[in-house]
């Protein structure tokens, strides 16, 4: 039953990426003397966007699937997409060092979680 906690907490945060997202661009749409408040929202949006991967990839665990291991192209395409527009739209703004930023992030992340899937239920 954990995994459904899991896939309602990555659905939220799925969802409030997507609001997110909306509102960044229309912020960058209506405001052009203020591009500062549709970059933090649109930063905002993509840790919301990686919360909703990680609830996901979170659920799947409980359910027994390490999508470390486990390859379906759908899935694959499906992140695939959403990296590959997160990377255009903030080369469109001429703000590559947040994409690279991010693209870190998520490389260590998945290192530590590649190696080590179940480390924070050890800890404690």
């Amino acid at each position: 039953m954990l995994w459904l906690l899991a896939l309602a907490l990555a659905l939220i945060a799925g969802a409030m990426s997507v609001t997110l997202f909306y509102a960044g661009l229309k912020a960058e749409h209506e405001q052009k003397s203020k591009p500062h408040v549709a970059r933090n929202i649109l930063i905002w949006a993509v840790l919301f966007l990686g919360a909703a991967f990680g609830g996901l990839e979170w659920a799947f665990y409980l359910l027994g699937y390490n999508l470390f291991t486990f390859f379906a192209f759908p899935l694959v395409a499906f992140f695939a997409v959403w990296f590959g527009w997160i990377i255009w739209l903030f080369e469109r703004r001429g703000e590559r060092r947040i994409w690279i930023a991010f693209l870190v992030a998520l490389a260590i992340l998945t290192v530590i979680a590649f190696n080590c899937m179940n480390c924070f239920a050890t800890i404690g």
